[in-house]
């Protein structure tokens, strides 16, 4: 670690030894083995603190000196978080970024510097973590959105499900419902990447191929039962989807009648979609693929399988594609926990 040179290590030395504090004295131990050359895991071994602890120090003792050392705890901004506080501060993190913030997203030292600045309220990165994580808080990747989603459409679509479903029961009074839901998935060679585990401080490879050749995997799934029908294809347009229809229904018992739930594209809405008679449709609203629970079904795909690897040609994409069909949606009960599905739940029991 780099360490501003401020005074004699001789000096430093002899201020520890008459220092009555012992976290003050460890605190000038830390700069002490840092200006001798120890890397801060020697020094977080020998003090018996985090690596990360030890080198804020060392950063404090570089940009303050010895005032760096003192500890702050009792700083008048410290202050603590009333109730009121915490309820202002959660609608903060709901809020997200302000523009005044000029970040697109809060990160450890947003907060802190928000609890500074708005609530007069220091705190170190680790207690704004814990913090955070007390509040039940955790830092995750946002499903995507698109920014012509209407949140109204979205709630009204929910609130009279319940009704359209009882109208579907009433035309099929003699079957049970299944509802299912449909979307559909390129999978090729322009590959993605998915998390793995390395050794603290490094940036691990995986193979990203960039080349063009792609299929389709059609899937439709019923989060109650679990069941999963699939197609491949090499494109997508109405006849592929009439196919896959016309595959569903042969796989539905006589005893029941399915509602598939799916999006407005294209050749979901085209003139020459031929649906079965043990199949009605229902369309979420646009731009709505969070409603869409199948969505799930190729994010855990892309994060088991199909991710990190090369792909040679078609033939290599295909047999993917078929064994983790095969591995993953053929699984019943992991089928009801990816593409589990709550509000369709409530509009059941309604």
């Amino acid at each position: 670690m780099h360490v501003e040179y401020r005074m004699p290590v001789a000096e430093l030395e002899r201020l520890e030894r008459l220092e009555k504090d012992a976290r003050s004295a460890k605190l000038i131990r830390i700069v002490i083995l840092a200006t001798n050359g120890y890397t801060a895991p020697a020094i977080s071994r020998s003090v018996g603190l985090s690596r990360r602890i030890c080198q804020r120090w060392v950063y404090r003792y570089n940009t303050f000196g010895l005032e760096g050392l003192k500890d702050r705890r009792t700083n008048h901004l410290t202050g603590s978080l009333t109730p009121e506080n915490l309820s202002e501060f959660n609608k903060r993190v709901e809020a997200g970024p302000k523009p005044e913030d000029k970040v697109c997203t809060l990160r450890g030292n947003d907060f802190k510097r928000i609890l500074k600045d708005e609530f007069g309220v220091l705190r170190c990165l680790s207690h704004v973590y814990n913090l955070l994580h007390k509040l039940g808080y955790s830092c995750l990747k946002p499903r995507p959105k698109h920014y012509k989603s209407n949140a109204k459409q979205q709630e009204e679509f929910i609130k009279t499900l319940p009704e359209t479903l009882k109208g579907i029961a009433k035309s099929q009074s003699s079957k049970r419902l299944r509802i299912y839901f449909e979307d559909e998935s390129r999978f090729g060679q322009q590959g993605t990447l998915t998390k793995v585990w390395a050794k603290k401080g490094t940036r691990p490879t995986a193979i990203r191929q960039t080349e063009y050749q792609y299929l389709w995997v059609l899937g439709a799934i019923c989060p109650e039962t679990g069941h999963a029908e699939g197609l491949i294809s090499p494109y997508l347009n109405s006849g592929v989807v009439n196919l896959f229809l016309d595959q569903l229904s042969a796989e539905i018992p006589p005893d029941e009648h399915v509602v598939l739930i799916w999006d407005q594209a294209g050749f979901h809405t085209c003139k020459k979609l031929k649906v079965p008679s043990n199949i009605s449709i229902v369309k979420l609203p646009p731009y709505s693929p969070e409603l869409n629970p199948a969505e799930n079904l190729w994010h855990y795909f892309k994060s088991h399988d199909w991710s990190n690897q090369y792909y040679k040609d078609y033939a290599a994409l295909e047999n993917t594609a078929i064994e983790s069909w095969q591995k993953i949606a053929m699984n019943p009960e992991l089928m009801k926990t990816v593409c589990a599905a709550p509000y369709i739940e409530r509009a059941i029991s309604e």
